[in-house]
């Protein structure tokens, strides 16, 4: 029998093929892998528990006992995750981005200065609703840095109402007066419809643009400003009464007197309706004053440059120096007070618009052909606000009573009693006076209004000057372009008309 290790010695209670002593090696190996995996384990579980280094936020957190070990890992993911993300470290909200600022206009946009100048630089023709100006290279070789370009084309799209332009060229034709001018324009927008101007054959002044001229007397007219100055400064209305002696035509220091001998009264609407001189010459004296009359004149825009693409003339005003002087410059019965068409027209429609002057304009939008883009776009803007718009009211009922039974009442009788135009509103003021060198000048400023459209209104200034024998008067003229205006509208419901 071989010698080995008996029960005694070995202490296994069997024998074993294998020796005791590399047994002993082969569970020591063993021993050493478990003991290093299970350690590794347990390092691996508390560094998840305790997140390894954690700050300690969550020490005083109790963990939830009935979470499942996913869920456990998924909390675990959550903390980590708002351990190393940056958003979380900053305790402010992020502010939101700025808005991003508005594009420059483009460089070629166009102004109105540069419109004024490109005009007074080229012949623009005032009877077309487009024009082309064609713009040399050199203009560009600035702007390109000396090099070649093509020319290039701008299109000047105008407010110019053809229909109107041509039938009151035609009108002017026709009766030949020396001198003629005509402006009518949208009294809510300035937007200028038509400019017309005519001198007969031989005639010294230049016609080609007379209605920007201050040449012309403003005589009557006048009395548009110093009843509105009345009315806002004076205290008066249509109703009014004033003490009148003599001709209504005339203009004597007789009929100034403080104390007239047995005077009858005569309401401001009748005195307005029938351009009473002696009227307004008491009203210059004895109701407002010669400061008052030019506060106003300056307001209604006598005195100031007016704002359009061509040169106007400035409008100017009498200086009264003496009592009688006094009472003609509020009666118009002077020649030294004178007025262009085109501010006659803005008068009128400054009444028919609440008090509002709105800048005339003639064109519309300029387009260039070579960047096929807008350079210009015209802005209905206001110029002046002369009166309120109560006062513009109360006048404006005073111009509808010179067409109805006052000076220009034979004119526009048929325009009243017409079913086709008789619901709009007609009002004007007429005036007349001779001045050496232009003969009788014959005015007429006024206005044609849907009171329940305003896109249905239209405003006029009229001059015509006669020889020896009258051709035409001026408020036959601007009836006649009512006429068109209306007719060449779409016909709106017909309203009830003013009360007589």
């Amino acid at each position: 029998m071989d010698k080995g290790i008996t029960p005694q010695d070995g202490g296994m209670g069997s024998q074993s093929s294998v020796p005791p002593v590399k047994m002993k090696r082969r569970l020591s190996m063993t021993g050493k892998i478990i003991l290093a995996l299970l350690l590794a384990a347990l390092l691996f579980a508390v560094c998840r528990v305790g997140n390894c280094g954690g700050s300690g936020d969550e020490e005083n957190v109790s963990p939830d006992k009935s979470a499942s070990p996913d869920t456990a890992i998924s909390k675990d993911k959550r903390r980590a995750s708002k351990k190393t993300s940056p958003v979380n470290e900053v305790a402010a909200p992020i502010p939101p981005p700025p808005a991003p600022a508005a594009p420059p206009p483009p460089e070629y946009l166009m102004a109105f200065g540069d419109v004024r100048r490109l005009v007074s630089e080229h012949e623009i023709a005032v009877n077309t609703s487009r024009q082309e100006i064609v713009i040399a290279p050199q203009s560009d070789k600035k702007r390109r840095g000396n090099k070649e370009s093509e020319d290039e084309t701008l299109s000047l799209y105008m407010s110019t109402d053809t229909s109107i332009q041509k039938y009151v060229m035609s009108i002017l034709s026709r009766y030949a007066p020396r001198y003629g001018a005509v402006v009518a324009l949208d009294p809510t927008t300035g937007r200028v419809l038509a400019l017309a101007s005519f001198a007969g054959e031989g005639e010294p002044l230049d016609g080609r643009d007379l209605y920007l001229k201050s040449v012309f007397p403003a005589a009557s007219v006048f009395k548009t400003v110093v009843v509105s100055a009345a009315v806002e400064r004076g205290g008066m209305n249509r109703d009014s009464q004033i003490p009148h002696v003599g001709r209504t035509t005339t203009l004597y220091r007789s009929q100034l007197a403080e104390n007239l001998n047995t005077p009858h009264d005569i309401s401001l609407q009748d005195a307005f309706a029938h351009s009473n001189n002696p009227a307004f010459g008491r009203i210059g004296l004895y109701v407002i004053n010669r400061n008052i009359i030019t506060d106003y004149g300056r307001r209604f825009g006598f005195h100031a440059q007016v704002p359009f693409e061509f040169d106007v003339e400035e409008s100017v005003m009498l200086n009264p120096d003496s009592t009688f002087r006094i009472a003609e410059f509020a009666s118009g019965f002077n020649r030294e007070t004178s007025i262009t068409p085109l501010l006659g027209a803005l008068i009128a429609g400054a009444i028919c618009e609440s008090g509002v002057i709105y800048e005339p304009t003639l064109i519309d939008s300029i387009r260039s052909s070579k960047r096929d883009t807008l350079l210009y776009e015209r802005k209905t803007k206001e110029w002046k606000r002369p009166i309120k718009a109560v006062t513009a009211a109360e006048v404006r009922w005073l111009m509808t009573k010179v067409t109805h039974y006052g000076t220009a009442r034979t004119t526009f009788r048929p325009l009243r009693e017409s079913e086709k135009y008789g619901y709009y509103e007609f009002g004007g003021k007429t005036g007349s006076v001779n001045k050496q060198g232009l003969g009788k000048v014959d005015w007429f400023v006024g206005f044609a209004r849907n009171p329940n459209n305003k896109n249905h209104r239209i405003a006029i200034g009229v001059v015509t000057t006669h020889g020896e024998y009258w051709t035409v008067k001026s408020n036959y003229i601007a009836a006649e372009v009512f006429k068109k205006y209306i007719s060449n509208k779409e016909p709106p419901a017909r309203v009830q008309k003013s009360p007589e």
